[in-house]
């Protein structure tokens, strides 16, 4: 499953006397955690087994997954929350079918696959619904990535305006 992950901040640079841009010094140590709760994620993604229990950190949601700004929050719980949804989601994908340009999952709790229900509830009631919502609007197609489903979003192409 392909992520693309983008960053922005509201960050401002403090100016030196000589009007050059200097990045505050606390900025350097969460970015250097931020960077090692990465590192250290995916290394956790490694050793996840299937007979290991997935919850997050928090109650599933989409804020959970959200980047958020370093000076409020540190990344470390995203990256780690970010970990456990993609193995929680690869093992529902695994329980998954295609009827009628649909995707469904056969489980019916998020034990049967020893996850917390609150993500197997995200991944069912939200993820799943928003993909099926693209999928009925033609704006996604379902495709297989190492056998199990998924969709892919079909970019729009650009209308020709002719000018007379």
């Amino acid at each position: 499953m392909l992520f693309i992950l983008a960053s922005c901040t509201n960050r401002e640079n403090a100016s030196s006397l000589d009007g050059t841009e200097q990045t505050p010094p606390q900025w350097d140590e969460l970015k250097t955690r931020s960077q090692q709760a990465f590192k250290e994620s995916a290394e956790l993604l490694k050793t996840i087994t299937d007979s290991e229990f997935l919850q997050t950190t928090e109650p599933m949601s989409d804020k959970l997954l959200e980047m958020s700004d370093p000076a409020t929050e540190l990344r470390e719980k995203r990256a780690y929350n970010g970990v456990i949804y993609y193995k929680a989601l690869e093992r529902v994908r695994k329980h998954s079918f295609e009827k009628d340009n649909q995707i469904y999952t056969t489980l019916k709790s998020g034990s049967e696959v020893n996850i917390a229900e609150d993500l197997f509830n995200y991944i069912t009631d939200t993820l799943y619904v928003f993909w099926n919502e693209l999928l009925k609007d033609g704006a996604a197609e379902i495709i297989y990535e190492n056998e199990l489903i998924t969709i892919g979003i079909i970019p729009k192409k650009k209308q020709d305006k002719q000018v007379q």
